[in-house]
């Protein structure tokens, strides 16, 4: 998919011919080659409308998520689309993989973060990301706040393991009058809470196991050194932090006009 992005954003369809000329030696190659073709002639927005008949659910989840892994070479109105088509795909597993396209775009970046921006990759992602940002309109917001509100509802038959970033994004997404999202957004409340038990154990050199003294060697610390071990035990519970905050961004957001 980086490959894919880089010749589209030239959008030169010549290309679109030669790609057509290429023999498919598998069915990922073949997939990687339509990909190609409809991107250079029509862009992510055209592959967005041939999503359905794209390829199946396994292909369709692997393509977002490649695509999400390289949103700087994907600086397209049509991917705000394509995202936003696989988060109603009839596939949970492609839905996930939207969600987390979806973080990618919305989540805020640090001003930090934007300060330490040295290299030229680092200054180009967080300019892709606050351009994809800005073709997040108002209806597409709402598009993606209604299903996420959905995934949420779903969640109660079968769990979605990305609802701590259905709940990030739709804290993002939503409006302050978005009544649907508030209610599904306080339904979690009751399986909110720490998400993680932390302890501190005391440890015997000899009972180190190999993933332990692996990394203490990469560390350059000496296994015999090593006196206590920090545990997260997960609890199963959203992590209340982040349903408080999804909550709080939609309180804050200004009315629309």
């Amino acid at each position: 998919m980086r490959a894919i992005g880089e010749l589209g954003a030239g959008r030169e369809p010549g290309l679109a011919d030669v790609v057509a000329g290429f023999r498919a030696a598998d069915e990922q190659r073949s997939l990687q080659y339509r990909i190609a073709g409809i991107v250079l002639t029509r862009g992510p927005g055209g592959l967005a409308a041939e999503w359905a008949a794209l390829a199946g659910p396994m292909w369709r989840a692997e393509v977002v998520s490649e695509i999400e892994q390289a949103l700087d070479l994907w600086v397209d109105e049509g991917t705000v689309d394509l995202v936003l088509t696989a988060l109603e795909d009839p596939s949970r597993d492609v839905r996930a993989k939207a969600v987390w396209a979806l973080v990618a775009i919305v989540r805020d970046i640090p001003e930090r973060e934007r300060r330490s921006a040295r290299t030229d990759v680092a200054r180009r992602a967080i300019t892709a990301r606050d351009t994809l940002l800005g073709w997040l309109t108002p209806a597409r917001r709402s598009r993606a706040s209604q299903r996420l509100v959905a995934m949420i509802r779903e969640h109660r038959q079968e769990p979605y393991p990305v609802l701590s970033q259905i709940v990030e994004v739709l804290g993002y997404c939503a409006e302050s009058d978005d009544g649907d999202a508030r209610q599904a957004l306080e339904s979690l409340r009751s399986v909110s809470g720490e998400a993680f038990h932390v302890t501190h154990e005391a440890v015997d050199e000899s009972k180190l196991d190999w993933r332990e003294r692996l990394v203490a060697q990469r560390k350059g610390i000496p296994a015999d050194r090593i006196r206590a071990r920090i545990v997260h035990r997960p609890t199963g519970l959203l992590d209340q932090k982040v349903l408080l905050a999804a909550l709080e961004r939609i309180r804050a957001r200004a009315p629309r006009p």
